[in-house]
């Protein structure tokens, strides 16, 4: 039976946010902190080309995600500089050029994502236990 395409990008949304959070240790890339922990998009969501490739994820907590002090959403200029000096100018610039390119992946494709996602996330776990 066929997913709805709404059904798989809702789960591709899902283990987007997982695998970011797996990837970084299931804490906060800033604090360390390992609670109240939010998928953050480097480049925004909106941008299909990048929006569940888990490279453009940080793993963040609510604090550095949306609070006031410093955080993604609150104080961007300097979370952008802290981003620069944590990933590096290469990777930053090749993760804004391919966010620059188009992308109009059919449902099949979004379903073998998916599966790439999931497959990721299954060898993540395996590998913590």
């Amino acid at each position: 039976k066929t997913r709805s395409l709404k059904k798989v990008e809702k789960e591709l949304d899902d283990a987007w946010s997982e695998l970011v959070k797996l990837r970084a240790g299931n804490q906060c890339e800033i604090c360390h902190k390992p609670t109240q922990l939010n998928s953050h998009h480097i480049f925004s969501r909106a941008k299909k080309s990048v929006r569940w490739d888990a490279k453009n994820g940080v793993c963040l907590c609510v604090g550095h995600h949306i609070g006031n002090v410093f955080s993604a959403h609150k104080t961007s200029f300097e979370f952008s500089m802290w981003l620069l000096s944590l990933k590096g100018k290469t990777f930053m610039d090749e993760l804004a050029w391919k966010s620059g390119q188009t992308s109009h992946l059919s449902l099949f494709e979004k379903e073998l994502l998916l599966n790439e996602l999931k497959e990721e996330i299954k060898k993540i776990k395996l590998n913590l236990l």
